[in-house]
């Protein structure tokens, strides 16, 4: 049997890029929130609070990128061709693979996706004289471009040259039971999840409650210049701190619904996994309900 060989795209650069960043946005969204909770209702808590929302929703897709680059492979066999990045996936048989070439061999310079930087090189874009074209990349040094009848392919193997004699050995032998051609994309997966009834009622369900309790915490602290958030190992109430630190609550909500979510996410993928996703899509729910109690039981 022909061995399978796994090429990984460039990733140093990209880890270190995108672990610094994520950081970088956790510790200036942490700060930028803690400094607003010290101010008072006006326009210096509005402008922290804008900006640590700023800095932490993207957050998410930084350590998605890391995640998936992490996790990204080339892998060929005598069959076809894998390509994987994050929820990405494509299935080539080799058969349809019409070429392969360097990016610098084009004569002109190809054109990257937006939002590209090193490490997350991916999107796809229309290039004059090549048509459709779809990067799964982390490194615009060492681009490669996989033609097929339909559309090409741009990756980054850190041996571009080993990958290129590799598939070329390949090809010469032929395939002995070429694989189908199979194409998983983030959009079509969260598609699905969209469709399951119960999954889309939790999700929509948990969304609700935590924007329910924000509008809560807002009517609550704006009549109020200090509240308590506790009590001590006596049941007495804590002392009283700015009303403005009970937003700490649809924060922390805020970002447990997004755990969750991802998580969930995450599991849905596998059939005897989905009692976990349903779990966890319910725990969006669950959380919104103890904090919105919580919020109406304070005095």
């Amino acid at each position: 049997m022909y061995p399978t060989t796994i090429f990984l795209p460039v990733r140093k650069r990209g880890l270190i890029l995108h672990a610094g960043a994520a950081v970088i946005l956790l510790i200036g969204g942490g700060i930028s929130f803690w400094f607003a909770l010290q101010q008072k209702v006006g326009s210096s808590f509005l402008i922290l609070l804008v900006l640590s929302i700023a800095l932490l929703a993207p957050l998410t897709i930084v350590v998605y990128r890391g995640y998936a680059l992490l996790k990204a492979s080339y892998s060929l066999e005598r069959n076809g061709l894998h390509l994987v990045w994050g929820l990405r996936s494509e299935d080539i048989p080799l058969a349809d693979v019409e070429w392969v070439r360097p990016a610098n061999e084009l004569g002109f310079h190809l054109p990257l996706p937006a939002l590209a930087w090193p490490g997350a090189i991916l999107g796809t874009r229309t290039v004059e004289g090549l048509g459709l074209v779809e990067f799964l990349a982390s490194d615009s040094e060492n681009l490669l471009l996989i033609t097929t009848p339909d559309q090409i392919y741009v990756i980054s193997p850190d041996d571009p040259v080993g990958f290129m004699s590799a598939i070329q050995r390949t090809m010469e032998l032929g395939s002995l039971m070429p694989i189908s051609h199979q194409s998983a994309r983030p959009a079509a997966y969260l598609q699905t999840v969209w469709a399951d009834r119960l999954a889309r009622i939790s999700i929509l369900t948990g969304l609700g409650l935590s924007i329910a309790l924000f509008v809560m915490v807002t009517l609550r602290i704006a009549n109020r210049d200090a509240i308590s958030l506790g009590y001590d190992i006596y049941g007495q109430s804590l002392e009283p701190g700015p009303a403005e630190s009970l937003l700490l609550l649809p924060v922390l909500c805020g970002f447990t619904f997004v755990v969750d979510l991802i998580v969930g996410l995450f599991f849905y993928r596998w059939e005897d996994q989905r009692q976990v996703a349903y779990t966890l899509f319910a725990s969006t729910m669950l959380t919104p309900v103890l904090l919105l109690i919580a919020v109406l039981l304070m005095t």
